[in-house]
């Protein structure tokens, strides 16, 4: 159960961000996010440690990230994860795809709870929306704080969890602390307005099986 929460307990955090800067709006020219594009690179420290790159494009329509980290277990030799995962927006879907960098294989799935989100926003400023929604699913805001020079809003976003994000919704700081589990995420780097990384979003040529989320997710939790 370690495992399972130190592999998906940051990728959470970002799709939160990513669902809650988006406004429902059919048109295209509908902005999903404060700023245009902005790329962040993470310290990550504490039970799994490494580094992470993301970027987000085309007003938040698109959020890729890598991360490279080594995850320590109990008991046994730590656990490398080397990968890719892309979002991105079209009408009123999400799709998400992982790609396992070190055999060049992933999945391609369909958030399915996005419809609802993107019905629940539509028309709201993606910063006012944001607060509402960490409000109504019990996140209470902690206070203000400097995070590598950036300021931001410090939340609690439930048992030992924490994440900070900035005036125009970028996320700098996010942490879990809960039993022997203890894993940080630190911006080190934020730039905005700024092209894509070369190669951050692409498949590269992966192999990609589409596959369906909520049923990924029990077999993962069922196994632990």
């Amino acid at each position: 159960m370690l495992d399972y929460h130190i592999k998906h307990i940051f990728p959470i955090f970002t799709l939160i961000f990513l669902l809650t800067g988006t406004p429902g709006s059919l048109a295209q020219e509908q902005k999903y996010h404060p700023l245009e594009s902005y790329t962040v690179k993470y310290r990550i420290e504490g039970n799994s440690v490494g580094e992470k790159t993301e970027y987000s494009g085309d007003w938040g329509r698109t959020l890729c990230w890598t991360e490279v980290t080594q995850v320590k277990r109990a008991g046994g030799p730590p656990v490398s994860i080397n990968e890719k995962v892309t979002t991105r927006i079209t009408g009123g879907e999400q799709w998400i795809i992982k790609i396992n960098l070190d055999d060049n294989t992933g999945t391609k799935v369909k958030n399915p709870v996005f419809p609802e989100i993107y019905k629940r926003i539509k028309g709201k400023d993606p910063a006012e929306f944001t607060k509402e929604f960490m409000t109504k699913t019990g996140a209470k805001r902690v206070g203000e704080k400097t995070v590598g020079g950036e300021k931001c809003t410090e939340w609690e976003l439930g048992k030992g969890a924490r994440t900070c994000i900035t005036e125009d919704l970028v996320r700098v700081e996010s942490s879990l602390v809960l039993d022997t589990l203890s894993v940080k995420e630190t911006a080190v780097e934020v730039k905005r307005n700024v092209p894509e990384p070369e190669g951050i979003c692409g498949t590269g040529g992966a192999v990609i099986t589409e596959t369906d989320l909520k049923e990924k997710t029990d077999e993962e939790i069922k196994v632990q």
